[in-house]
């Protein structure tokens, strides 16, 4: 992330549950979570979703934003709440949103649809040579596993017991 910021003459800051080493860091800064609202110009979400991070974003985390700051979702759908990003965009606190990522996936929220300062991307995220190489051979040694051992590498959890 950091040299995809510094490519765009960007200060990088992030905030994390600890903080990372230098080298994981790469020169971004840390700050505390609502220093990172408060300072943000661009902010994006990469993180897991669970029960903490579920609407980690909404109207009282975007009133401490920086109007017309700039979200980027490319993590899980519902670590942002989307009614609350509507309207935020609506009120021009957020100038605009790229999202890669929705939080009733397929559904996507109607105001984010019809709203001209929003990006929406078809959740391609991953969506490179290298990580489609990748998943390819994950695939292959999954369903090598599963003929060879009868247990998957990464079984789906709803489907474990099957």
């Amino acid at each position: 992330m950091m040299r995809k910021c510094e490519a765009f003459g960007m200060k990088a800051i992030y905030h994390n549950r600890k903080k990372l080493s230098e080298e994981l860091a790469g020169g971004a800064e840390y700050v505390g979570f609502e220093e990172l609202l408060a300072r943000s110009d661009v902010l994006s979400l990469n993180l897991p979703l669970n029960k903490n991070t579920r609407h980690i974003i909404s109207t009282p985390e975007f009133t401490k934003m920086k109007r017309g700051i700039i979200i980027i979702n490319t993590a899980r759908g519902a670590v942002m709440d989307e009614s609350a990003l509507v309207s935020a965009l609506e009120s021009g606190q957020v100038a605009s949103a790229g999202l890669d990522v929705y939080e009733e996936e397929p559904k996507i929220h109607e105001g984010l649809l019809r709203n001209p300062h929003v990006m929406l991307l078809p959740h391609m995220g991953t969506w490179s040579q290298e990580t489609q190489e990748d998943m390819e051979k994950w695939c292959i040694g999954n369903i090598r596993a599963g003929l060879e051992t009868g247990k998957l590498k990464s079984p789906v959890p709803e489907q474990a017991d099957l």
